[in-house]
């Protein structure tokens, strides 16, 4: 191997280890009743989709990933949940008024920050769209997204 292909592969090599992002888990994050309130959603909603629990927790803790069983199953769970109309909007103040009346003042202020730049989705189709928010919140905040 010349020295050029060894210096380049050191490069990337050095640059996908340095863009790991370290996801956050701890006894706070996620937040337990967070979880709790979105568990029933998420199970019927696996059922629904046949979505695979690797792929969830491949997008959850991994990387960003194409599958169309796994963007019906964040509609879907936003659907049972209430929290995204017909068109594919989400429906931002009752999510934020949840997150305001349920959680302290550092989960708020992260799932603000999270959230405040992803309004506008795009998508053919609703399953599209619910992909777009969350392919945005993972975007803005890798170490805190997750999906259950």
């Amino acid at each position: 191997m010349s020295k050029r292909v060894a210096r380049i592969t050191l490069f990337f090599l050095f640059a996908a280890i340095t863009a790991a992002v370290e996801v956050r888990r701890d006894e706070k994050w996620p937040p337990k009743m967070l979880l709790d309130w979105v568990r029933p959603a998420a199970t019927e909603c696996r059922e629904r989709t046949g979505v695979t629990e690797e792929a969830i927790k491949e997008f959850s803790d991994g990387e960003i990933h194409e599958d169309a069983s796994l963007k019906c199953y964040m509609y879907c769970v936003f659907e049972l949940l209430e929290l995204m109309n017909d068109k594919g909007q989400l429906f931002v103040m009752r999510l934020a008024d949840h997150i305001e009346s349920n959680y302290d003042d550092e989960i708020q202020t992260i799932a603000l920050n999270m959230g405040r730049k992803c309004l506008r989705p795009e998508g053919d189709n609703n399953c599209e769209r619910a992909f777009w928010y969350h392919k945005c919140w993972k975007s803005k905040d890798p170490v805190h997204y997750f999906l259950f």
